[in-house]
């Protein structure tokens, strides 16, 4: 269970204080006087004075704002608890109250149609139900121009300035730091970061902002960007990794000095344990294909935020845009560690004994339904067909990828056949066996402990395999 082990199992729970103790009547209470006071229950006015006072529309947008508050302070109060217990639970507990009220919003949009979801667009901000004309990045990609006529060649510096002072620059080497410190996996990172440069290039006859040059789509964005914040994101993942290698949590009251105290108090905005992955993506084709599966939900998120906001007509400075991203961070910490502990689990217990957690089935039920709306609100809206190279290119790319996992499966069961005869016969050692099974993932892993701490016998290895 080496792979399971984090530094929460060396901590024990957080102590409990003033502010983890629960408060549920008190904080209904203190609701329920909110929603009367708001809503003017005992003001003594009319009905007439009322509807003078407030209009039809601030009454309803009043109405479903409270509704919300309600809602996600019923999550504060009794909502699922995960292992993010910092800064505090119910923070985490309200931030799957606004993943839950978003999945709503998405599913309400996927059931009308793209106009009038463009016109409920203004209830969110007052700027949007505008038709946005979207930039391209591929209007001048020449690195060399004329300087006169005759007069030789000379960079252009116009193009490239345009291209470095980007604001999205900036943005986009901070969001690649965030995504280092949720994944903690190089090749995991690296192939999200080549793949989406590829399905821009490859969808490029579809939305504006997917043509860039060349030098801003692999120099810029590929080589410098991801590069520096990948590699700044797994350098802080490295220093977390020897900052919670031992746990030595204290209580304020424990420490001496304001110096103490206030580091302390900053530690609380960091997390209480922090988990290595070692997602040994290539242990097995099952275990390939799990993290293929975060790697396929990661290229979804990328994607579905162009799409969304072409078909919904959101400008890409909108706040809207800033608040999904933000969402979306908030929501991957967790749900990447739940589904790490799945697979784990899986392997270990098997499928019937693991949950998946509430952060990793709310994510993988929020991209899905926002490339559901992607999908049905893009149709008629790009006429230009895929071009016939990237069909090919697509074709033999995927023609060759299943293939070669075909292969693998192929060989990947003929070894363990190989493995079934040789202990038939007693050729190999049950406790070899158990080692090369384990190392090539074929054996879960709490059985690979059980056996392998003193079932050395033929007969223990043919009652393993009869469970398979």
């Amino acid at each position: 269970m080496k792979d399971v082990m984090s530094s929460r199992d060396s901590c024990p729970p957080p102590p409990a204080t003033l502010f983890s103790t629960p408060r549920t009547l008190t904080f209904l209470t203190v609701v329920l006087v909110l929603i009367g006071y708001h809503a003017n229950v005992l003001s003594g006015a009319s009905a007439h004075e009322r509807a003078e006072e407030h209009s039809r529309e601030q009454n309803t947008k009043a109405g479903v704002v409270a509704v919300a508050a309600v809602f996600l302070g019923y999550c504060v109060a009794h909502g699922p608890n995960t292992s993010m217990v910092r800064p505090h639970p119910a923070v985490w507990r309200a931030v799957h109250g606004v993943l839950v009220l978003y999945a709503l919003l998405l599913v309400y949009l996927v059931f009308q149609d793209v106009h009038d979801a463009r016109a409920f667009m203004r209830h969110l901000h007052p700027s949007l139900g505008v038709e946005v004309n979207y930039r391209t990045y591929a209007t001048d990609c020449r690195l060399l121009v004329e300087k006169q006529p005759g007069g030789g060649l000379a960079l252009n510096w116009q193009g490239i300035k345009s291209t470095l002072l980007d604001e999205f620059v900036s943005a986009h080497l901070i969001g690649w730091w965030a995504k280092a410190l949720v994944l903690r996996n190089h090749f995991i990172l690296w192939v999200i970061s080549i793949g989406f440069e590829l399905l821009e290039l490859s969808l490029g006859h579809m939305l504006p902002n997917f043509n860039e040059c060349w030098y801003d789509s692999w120099v810029l964005d590929v080589a410098v960007c991801n590069l520096i914040g990948i590699s700044l994101g797994m350098a802080t993942v490295r220093w977390m990794d020897c900052k919670y290698e031992r746990c030595n949590w204290q209580g304020l009251s424990e420490l001496k000095g304001l110096g103490a105290k206030a580091r302390r108090s900053l530690a609380q905005l960091g997390p209480y344990t922090w988990d290595k992955f070692q997602w040994c993506q290539f242990r097995s084709p099952k275990r390939f294909l799990q993290t293929l599966f975060i790697i396929v939900v990661g290229l979804a998120f990328e994607l579905n935020v162009f799409f969304l906001k072409y078909s919904l007509w959101i400008p890409p400075t909108n706040p809207l845009i800033t608040y999904r991203l933000v969402l979306w961070f908030l929501m991957s910490l967790p749900a990447v560690r739940e589904w790490y502990e799945y697979i784990e689990g899986t392997e270990a217990a098997g499928a019937a004994a693991m949950k998946l957690g509430p952060f990793a089935w709310i994510a993988v039920a929020t991209v899905c339904l926002e490339t559901m709306i992607s999908i049905k609100f893009g149709q008629g809206l790009y006429p230009r067909r895929c071009p016939r190279s990237v069909r090919l290119a697509w074709g033999i790319g995927g023609g060759v990828g299943a293939a070669g996992f075909l292969a693998w499966l192929a060989v990947d069961a003929m070894e363990d056949g190989g493995l079934r005869e040789a202990v038939g016969r007693g050729v190999v050692h049950g406790s070899n066996v158990v080692k090369g099974m384990a190392m090539r993932g074929a054996l879960p892993v709490r059985m690979e402990i059980e056996l392998s701490e003193g079932s050395a016998l033929n007969e223990v290895m043919l009652r393993v395999w009869a469970t398979f």
